[in-house]
């Protein structure tokens, strides 16, 4: 008797443990610092959202600055379905879509002031929806503020090339069709203006500094007059692995 008591409470303990591995909570939101709790036994991940595009207008909050030849608009993701059904499930109404002509090679791009200590993150991530082999490629920019002024200085004699800041790079080539999850570990973006800045990777807000203070995209087309066609939604930075 005192077995099968052993017994049915030790199948009770089991049964209540996989009912416990079943519960899944939501994530909760500070501002823009949100901590998602996946499934019980995977890991807990905390990520900053740049933008998810759900505004309504896409490019007003934060705020986007274009140049050069390439156009932003709001999509309605309703009208995109290809592509990885997990993606799907989270992108939300919107997204931004990216399109343009290249003038020898290269289109436009896009930017947003940052301002946020970026240290403890270790990925940049977005949901990325791909036209076909020819989308397009995108530059990810992002710059660290090395003389603590909180803004990039620009010499417009030469390019507008950054006087005192650190500029990482990083090109995707969209050449899948429909969503694909994209998830860049920061320690693979290049510096890119070696002998400006102090040439490292150091978007913390330490010693009065702006952190990572700026982010922008750059388009470029496969050809040298190629087209872009691409959309982007849950820009985000990631503290470990993906958001699921």
């Amino acid at each position: 008797m005192k077995k099968l008591f052993t017994c049915l409470l030790l199948l009770s303990l089991i049964i209540f443990a996989g009912g416990m591995a079943e519960t899944k909570p939501g994530p909760s939101e500070t501002g823009k610092e949100l901590e998602a709790r996946p499934m019980v036994r995977e890991e807990v991940y905390l990520f900053y959202s740049i933008d998810d595009f759900e505004d309504g207008e896409c490019t007003k909050d934060p705020g986007w600055w274009v140049f050069d030849g390439i156009k932003l608009q709001c999509a309605k993701n309703s009208n995109y379905s290809k592509g990885n059904k997990i993606i799907i499930a989270g992108i939300g109404d919107n997204s931004l879509n990216l399109k343009g002509k290249a003038d020898n090679w290269y289109i436009g791009g896009c930017g947003t002031y940052m301002g946020i200590d970026a240290s403890k993150y270790k990925y940049l991530q977005m949901d990325v929806y791909g036209h076909g082999k020819d989308s397009g490629k995108i530059k990810i920019e992002l710059y660290d503020d090395d003389n603590g002024n909180w803004q990039v200085e620009h010499d417009i004699t030469k390019g507008y090339k950054q006087l005192y800041d650190d500029k990482l790079t990083y090109e995707i080539d969209v050449n899948w069709t429909g969503w694909e999850r994209v998830s860049i570990p920061l320690i693979d973006f290049v510096d890119e203006n070696p002998d400006v800045g102090d040439d490292v990777w150091n978007p913390s807000q330490d010693g009065g500094s702006g952190g990572l203070i700026q982010l922008q995209l750059i388009t470029v087309a496969k050809g040298k007059t190629g087209s872009v066609d691409l959309n982007i939604d849950n820009f985000r930075l990631v503290q470990a692995g993906q958001i699921r």
